[in-house]
């Protein structure tokens, strides 16, 4: 008499390699987005209440249209004491970055970690087409290779 198996053909378990490590298993999907009119001192307890070092700029179509940075806050900070300009009356257009490097969410973190280091930036915006589904930054890199050593590499 032979055995049947009522299971059914058996999947193979794939299992996550360093390769396929995507940005969006480790970006952030909550991202906060500024308005070119918001204030610079807005961005400033914004990034600071978040704990973060900079945010897109998005129009009202939730379109990027720039970036704001710790270091372009410091840039105003400085010219508001030079020109004896109130911060408050500052808007985030006049600071920020035009140009924004972005990622696909399709990325390997090994392939963000090497735009991280080309590109001397502190977070990418992850997009799909011109959609900002979230963000990356450079300490979540750090946590994903974290991570693989304690899951793949032993410890």
């Amino acid at each position: 008499m032979s055995v049947i198996s009522f299971r059914g053909p058996s999947k193979k378990e794939t299992k996550k390699t360093i390769q396929n490590i995507l940005v969006k298993d480790y970006m952030s999907r909550d991202v906060i987005t500024f308005r070119k009119s918001d204030s610079i001192y807005y961005a400033m307890q914004e990034l600071l209440n978040n704990k973060i070092s900079g945010a897109p700029i998005v129009n009202k179509y939730g379109k990027i249209v720039g970036i704001i940075s710790e270091t372009d806050i410091m840039k105003n900070i400085v010219d508001s004491q030079y020109y004896n300009m109130p911060i408050s009356k500052t808007k985030v257009s006049k600071y920020m970055k035009k140009s924004v490097d972005c990622i696909s969410p399709n990325e390997t973190i090994f392939g963000a970690a090497s735009e991280f280091i080309k590109l001397n930036r502190k977070r990418f915006p992850v997009m799909i087409s011109d959609k900002i589904v979230g963000i990356i930054s450079r300490v979540d890199i750090i946590s994903a290779a974290v991570n693989i050593r304690s899951q793949m590499w032993g410890n």
